[in-house]
């Protein structure tokens, strides 16, 4: 459950001379949303013969809260990760480098699954490839305090 996390903005390679001004972007937004509930729904996934496939959930609840929070960071960043023809897809990756077979698998077994949870903070992480996958490590953590909506 540890590498499980929704990705707001991915920034790839990046200057660790830019990781304070990431961190307080990360720290303005988080100050003016507030937590929510998730909610995961059906499955999806793709295989892609050279790098392998993935799979995910997609969100029941809480996508449209969380597609804000990554327009909100990446307006608040300034890195141009969305646009008009680039919307966030907001989804909960599972495993990456899957054969068919793997993802036939996981869309069977998510019919009866459904994960909750609340989404009450901001992380960034730094992440790094190892030879069994994907490594990721907390920077720094802000709680989502934002006022909830009027209405």
């Amino acid at each position: 459950m540890e590498k499980l996390h929704l990705t707001l903005v991915f920034l790839g390679q990046t200057d660790a001379r830019r990781v304070e001004a990431i961190a307080a972007a990360t720290a303005a937004v988080a100050a003016r949303r507030p937590a929510y509930d998730v909610v995961t729904g059906d499955s999806g996934g793709r295989v892609n013969t050279t790098r392998g496939g993935v799979c995910w959930l997609r969100l029941a609840e809480g996508g449209r809260e969380t597609a804000q929070l990554a327009l909100d960071l990446d307006e608040e960043l300034g890195s141009a990760t969305y646009d008009a023809t680039h919307a966030p897809h907001p989804h909960l990756t599972l495993a990456r480098g899957v054969d068919q077979q793997t993802l036939d698998d996981v869309r069977a077994t998510a019919r009866g699954l459904t994960l909750c949870w609340s989404a009450d903070r901001l992380v960034l992480f730094r992440s790094y490839t190892h030879q069994h996958g994907s490594v990721y490590e907390a920077l720094s953590a802000w709680p989502l305090t934002g006022e909830p909506p009027s209405g």
